[in-house]
This record gives structure tokens, C-alpha cells and sequence, in this order.
């Protein structure tokens, strides 16, 4: 067996490891390019290179060549398990692009392990929601820093703890971490009882983080979402359907104010009479939160 056939036998299996590693993902769409995984592919082909040379040594006769195979393995293995440990060429696009299929992982696992107690299908559950909205949130970063997009906002400051009482203490909730959460068909017929029309999901297979329904008889479009285990209502002046148009849609209560712009280099797609696009959600709030996700906004589900 010639040289190069051994050289292009490691290359191909580097390549389809560094492709097997995206398997367990829970959705194609949180396929993105990992500089981790590519470190990761190259230090398993560099041991490779290592075990099957030392296997079959007799079918290789140049000494000069099978060291040099040996020492250019064990460069590539030292300089891979570097680059994967110090994360030295990771910055905060490329840590979001590795993050994301990681995340996707533990939803993989979490909705689809067998588990029985009560207990942990709970935590499954908190870790399936934390992951999803999570992966919105990176997708939404990526996009926006890749733009070159406006400048980071000022984070509110930290007010520094106080001592209180228990009831104090779990009575309101810290606005830096509140999220939309995702809403049971149960929950969205409270404020839309007809069932909602257009809906935006942070993945195509998740439940709405927002929910609207047809426009109502005051002429606005009724909305929903949950944040800190209670439902809000909200209301737009536009039809629920341009969240897939150009111009989005907004939805707005006392306080806060939710928009959903669609992505423009993506075009509306239909499938089984719904209509869905790749969009943005953007929440604010006027006591200093101001959030984004990219997921998925689709209409016809009445």
C-alpha cells in the first residue's frame, strides 16, 4: 500500500469523524461550522495516523517516512489538543457557533431518554426550554454581530443583595433573566381563545413563545406570551400575518414591547397550508432589558 493512499485514507476518515460528530444534533438547522470540533476531528485523525501505521508497519518499508509519520502525529495531536483546551482562536461568533449544536445535543437527549420519575423528566424538561431559548438567543447574536450590527447595550448594574425576608425573596423576579417562555395550547387560549393564527417558536419544532390571534373586534390583533410564569397580554395594530413581511409586526403592553422582523436573505416558505419564515424576536422592556431571538414565525394555524 503506497504512502499516499495511507495519507488520503487519514484525511478522508478526519473529514467523516468531523461529520459524525454533528449526528446527535436535535435539528439540521443547529448545524453550524464548530473551530472545537474541527480540533477535535483533527487530534482523532492524528491518533489514527498513529494506531493504523503501527499496525501495519510491515506494509510500509521506509523507516525515514514512518517516523516522520509518527513525529507529524504527534505535532498535529499536541497542537490540536492546545487549540481545544486554551481556546485560543475561539472568539465570541466562533464560541456561539460551537455552542450551539452542544445545546442542541442536550435537547436531543433530554426529550427523547426514557426517563420515568417525575423528578428528572421535570429537569429534562427546564433543560429542553433553557436550551432552546438559548440556541434563539446565540442565533440572534451571530446574525447581529456578523452585520455589524449596533453597539453591545449597557448592561444594567448588579444591585448589590440585601437581607430580606423569605417572602421578599421569591416574590419578584430579576429582569436580566427573564425570557419569553414557551405556552401550551391551554395557556395561549386564556388571552386568544379562537386559537392562535401566527405563532413564533425559537425552533421549528418548539412550542410558541408568542402567540397571536385574528384581529379582534377593536380592530387590533390580540397577542401572548409568558414571562415569569404568569400571561401577558399584548396587542398590535397590524395583522398577525406581517411578522412574515418586511416590515414585521409588533406587539406592545405597558411597559414592554415585542417585535418580530422577518431574516431577509430568507424567503417565506409553505408547507401543509402553513406559511413559516426564519425571523427575529426582539423583546424590550422599559426597565432596562432589551433581547433577541432567532427562530421561527409562522402563519395559517387557525
Amino acid at each position: 500500500m503506497s504512502y499516499l493512499r495511507f495519507g488520503a485514507m487519514i484525511a478522508t476518515s478526519t473529514v467523516v469523524m468531523f461529520i459524525l460528530m454533528y449526528l446527535n444534533t436535535y435539528a439540521f438547522e443547529h448545524v453550524f461550522f464548530s473551530e472545537t470540533r474541527t480540533y477535535m476531528a483533527l487530534l482523532m485523525g492524528a491518533t489514527m495516523a498513529v494506531i493504523m501505521l503501527s499496525f501495519m508497519l510491515g506494509m510500509y518499508s521506509s523507516t525515514r517516512t514512518n517516523i516522520a509519520i509518527f513525529v507529524g502525529a504527534v505535532v498535529v495531536f499536541a497542537l490540536s489538543l492546545w487549540l481545544v483546551r486554551s481556546q485560543a482562536t475561539v472568539g465570541q461568533v466562533s464560541f456561539m457557533r460551537a455552542m450551539i449544536p452542544h445545546h442542541s445535543i442536550a435537547v436531543m437527549t433530554s426529550e427523547r431518554a426514557q426517563i420515568t420519575d417525575p423528578r428528572v423528566r421535570k429537569l429534562a424538561d427546564e433543560i429542553i426550554a433553557a436550551q432552546r431559548r438559548e440556541i434563539a438567543e446565540m442565533r440572534y447574536l451571530i446574525a447581529e454581530l456578523e452585520d455589524g450590527g449596533a453597539d453591545a447595550p449597557q448592561m444594567p448594574e448588579e444591585t448589590p443583595p440585601r437581607l430580606v425576608s423569605l417572602q421578599e425573596a421569591i416574590s419578584g423576579a430579576q429582569i436580566a433573566l427573564l425570557d419569553p417562555a414557551p405556552m401550551s395550547a391551554e395557556e395561549i387560549g386564556e388571552v386568544v381563545p379562537a386559537g392562535p393564527q401566527c405563532a413564533f417558536r425559537l425552533t421549528s419544532a418548539g412550542r410558541p413563545v408568542l402567540a397571536a390571534g385574528a384581529e379582534g373586534t377593536a380592530g387590533g390583533t390580540p397577542g401572548v406570551i409568558k414571562l415569569n410564569g404568569n400571561l401577558l397580554a399584548l396587542q398590535s395594530t397590524a395583522p398577525a400575518g406581517a411578522g412574515l413581511e418586511g416590515e414585521g409586526v409588533e406587539f406592545a403592553a405597558e411597559g414592554i414591547r415585542m417585535s418580530v422582523m422577518p431574516v431577509p436573505e430568507e424567503e417565506a416558505e409553505t408547507r401543509g397550508g402553513e406559511r413559516r419564515r426564519l425571523a427575529d424576536l426582539r423583546m424590550e422592556l422599559e426597565r432596562g432589558l432589551t433581547v433577541g431571538y432567532r427562530g421561527y414565525y409562522r402563519c395559517g394555524l387557525g
